[in-house]
């Protein structure tokens, strides 16, 4: 459970204050995950493809689709069917992932049009606002954070985040009490339970 908890926060942890290498494990954690399901998003449904079983069209994707080329399909598939919640979703982690924050920032927040109360979108939203604010946790953001946490109050990137809104407004106490509580769930390996060592310690 830890890990797969770990796996789904990493993209929403990374930021550009941290030290090179604990942004790159982060990112190397998580970034499989969104780009699987966007190819089998991209791939089931295609009526080309309908009888072929999905791992084979799965490798051949994989091994044939240039990365910008799978960047254009998205778009185009949410051109086609710009209601579609998983569509967003995915194009916001791959803009993420590839830091292009003011896109992700107008991706999550199409996915919030669409379902006002998904808290990943709440958390992606606040972080790619932060990430264009230089780290800083604006009020905004902030605001989305408390959402997230209201409805999923062990939500462990919007409390991570939410944190850092206490540690940067000088509410230390605040910010240790989650750190401490975030560590505690983590093991010792992690880069992330590292980096939260590194909070606490100070």
């Amino acid at each position: 459970m830890v890990a797969l908890a770990a796996c789904a926060v990493g993209y929403g942890v990374s930021r550009p204050l941290q030290a090179r290498q604990d942004k790159k494990a982060a990112l190397v954690t998580v970034a499989f995950v969104p780009l699987f399901s966007l190819m089998v998003y991209l791939l089931i449904g295609n009526p080309d493809s309908a009888d072929t079983p999905l791992a084979p069209r799965l490798e051949g994707a994989l091994e044939d689709l240039p990365p910008g080329a799978v960047m254009a399909k998205l778009e185009q598939r949410l051109r086609d069917a710009p209601n579609d919640a998983t569509g967003w979703l995915l194009m916001a982690r791959l803009r993420m992932t590839i830091e292009d924050y003011p896109k992700a920032a107008d991706s999550w927040q199409r996915l919030l049009a669409l379902e006002s109360d998904n808290s990943e979108a709440m958390v992606g939203l606040a972080r790619a606002l932060i990430e264009q604010d230089g780290g800083v946790v604006s009020e905004a953001a902030v605001d989305l954070l408390d959402t997230a946490l209201a409805s999923e109050p062990e939500n462990f990137a919007a409390r991570f985040w939410r944190a850092e809104a206490y540690d940067q407004l000088g509410e230390t106490a605040q910010a240790r009490i989650l750190w401490r509580q975030m560590r505690e769930k983590l093991p010792d390996n992690m880069p992330l339970a590292k980096m939260l060592d590194r909070r606490l310690a100070k």
